[in-house]
């Protein structure tokens, strides 16, 4: 007694204590609750019907200490798994009270059939002993996996029997059942040349090592219903509820497995022409500098032997320095634009979107998803069509006419793509139509495996697995001839240069002559026009 006393105790630790007694029966754990239990939050019920509220009040965190008759215990059970709706992974500890030797059946027979019930609720961790005075009393527990079967052990400490040892860490070759998504690249469905159907994607490697990882064997389950139809969420989720099967790749906005955003898949920025390049360098404000640098020149070149006679030399050669400094800075910036060729002002909003002359190219199904007030201010960005497939021609062929919305999981994709090409053609931008939300697989709520992939899920994102599954998705989907190793970028073939390449050389050539010219004028004008005009 005492020594499951002491498991109680271990296990009971740090949470709060359910004791479900409907008929007040007099339990062998009475004791404990009033001596040894006093510090720990405590909830007593001693009605013969289900605790409703309980779920509002706790987690998962609860410890369960149940005390049924052997006449009444179907009853009892039913109002017991009532109360624990939506707390399935608590443990329990039953007791069947009433239960004197001999039973009017035997204790193995009845063990079984009060804890057949509780796979059946998802609920995994229950033990059940049988009511007792001197003698060691006998743990009766279950494996649910691959089937029911009925355990029981002799409660000595000295074997060390676990109360609720952990059924999720072996499956035993349980056959897990998966319905399976058509969207890709959640998961892809194909056939190969030689009619052998395989289903990959990322989300089914995931589940995939997740089932390895439990000792599982994963199942496709398809819909009996004729190819082509689609298999909507809400069939998959009722499927989950009643049984049917046991998780559906169905992404929704549960529980975190992944984040997808919805944002807009913009064309890379042109570069700027070689025309913009000299503008560049010779914008206004530098044409200004290099006048009031070439006023202050001639101005000090008047003055400097009047104000500065003894540093004529030494200004004379900072005005050197400083017009060789001018040339070479000028020179080297116009060198490393020309090198490192820069693009355009990249489009960071939508207000700069409405100022170019670049639209969204989109479907109107998923254009009035969006809100009322966005739609209004910004329905000019937007060009809509009716024709999916035109979308998805459009968008797969990397066509730059255009911007396309795209989910983040989808871009990961086509951005795996893009690295095969000559250079890339599309950015995923900050543009974004829908904010960032969590995504998980549909499960039942009182599943068994929702901690399990809980868990998982944080180790594999952990690891990197689920980043490299995503981006290995390109590859599943050229397997399945979904995609292809095409370059869809413009080939910039390196050519001769041609007598128009040298128009903008020839302009400043040019000017720089008549400029000189011009000077050379007013020098000899400034020299004649006296001798000129003392010849009258």
């Amino acid at each position: 007694m005492f020594q499951l006393y002491a498991l109680i105790l271990e296990i009971s630790r740090g949470r709060s204590i359910f004791y479900f007694n409907p008929r007040e029966l007099d339990c062998n754990w009475s004791w404990l609750q009033q001596h040894n239990l006093t510090s720990q939050p405590q909830w007593v019920w001693n009605r013969p019907f289900p605790y409703i509220q309980l779920k509002e009040q706790h987690n998962s965190e609860l410890f369960v200490l149940a005390c049924i008759s052997e006449e009444y215990h179907k009853d009892e059970l039913l109002t017991l798994l009532t109360s624990l709706v939506h707390l399935r992974s608590v443990k329990v500890l039953i007791e069947v009270a009433d239960c004197q030797n001999p039973c009017l059946r035997s204790k193995l027979s009845m063990a079984q059939e009060i804890l057949f019930h509780f796979p059946k609720f998802n609920m995994l961790n229950v033990a059940l002993y049988f009511q007792f005075n001197k003698d060691s009393p006998t743990l009766y527990s279950f494996e649910a996996f691959p089937r029911f079967t009925l355990l029981q052990h002799n409660f000595t400490k000295s074997e060390g029997v676990q109360l609720f040892p952990n059924q999720m860490e072996n499956l035993r070759g349980y056959t897990l059942r998966v319905v399976p998504e058509t969207s890709i690249p959640n998961t892809i469905i194909y056939t190969d040349a030689n009619g052998k159907k395989f289903i990959r994607g990322f989300m089914w490697d995931f589940i995939e090592t997740f089932a390895k990882k439990i000792n599982a064997t994963p199942k496709v389950i398809l819909p009996t219903w004729p190819a082509g139809r689609y298999l909507d969420e809400l069939y998959a989720l009722e499927w989950t509820k009643n049984g049917s099967v046991d998780i559906g790749l169905f992404t929704s906005p549960m529980n975190k497995i992944y984040y997808n955003s919805w944002c807009i898949m913009m064309p890379l920025e042109r570069p700027i022409g070689i025309p913009a390049i000299f503008w560049h360098i010779l914008k206004a404000d530098a044409l200004a500098l290099l006048i009031i640098a070439l006023s202050c020149y001639w101005f000090l070149t008047k003055v400097e032997g009047s104000l500065f006679p003894t540093w004529k030399r030494y200004w004379h050669i900072f005005l050197k320095l400083l017009v060789l400094f001018v040339i070479c800075f000028s020179q080297a910036q116009l060198l490393f634009l020309m090198i490192f060729n820069p693009r355009q002002v990249p489009i960071d909003s939508f207000e700069a979107l409405l100022a170019s002359d670049l639209r969204i190219f989109g479907v109107n199904a998923e254009f009035y998803l969006m809100q009322n007030e966005f739609r209004a201010r910004y329905a000019t960005a937007f060009r809509l069509t009716n024709n999916v497939s035109e979308f998805f021609e459009l968008r797969n062929s990397f066509n730059t006419s255009f911007a396309y919305s795209i989910s983040s999981i989808k871009w990961s994709v086509m951005e795996t793509q893009q690295r095969n090409f000559q250079r890339s053609v599309f950015r995923y931008s900050d543009l974004c139509l829908h904010e960032t939300m969590p995504y998980s697989i549909l499960l039942d709520e009182d599943s068994p495996y929702y901690e399990a992939i809980k868990f998982f899920s944080m180790k594999i994102h952990e690891a990197g697995l689920f980043d490299h599954w995503l981006r290995y998705s390109f590859y599943d989907m050229v397997k399945a001839g979904r995609m292809h190793f095409k370059d869809y970028s413009i080939s910039i073939q390196p050519r001769p240069l041609r007598l128009h390449d040298f128009r903008i050389p020839c302009l400043c050539f040019a000017v720089g002559i008549i400029l000189c010219l011009f000077l050379f004028t007013v020098e000899l004008l400034r020299f004649y026009i006296p001798v000129f005009l003392d010849s009258l």
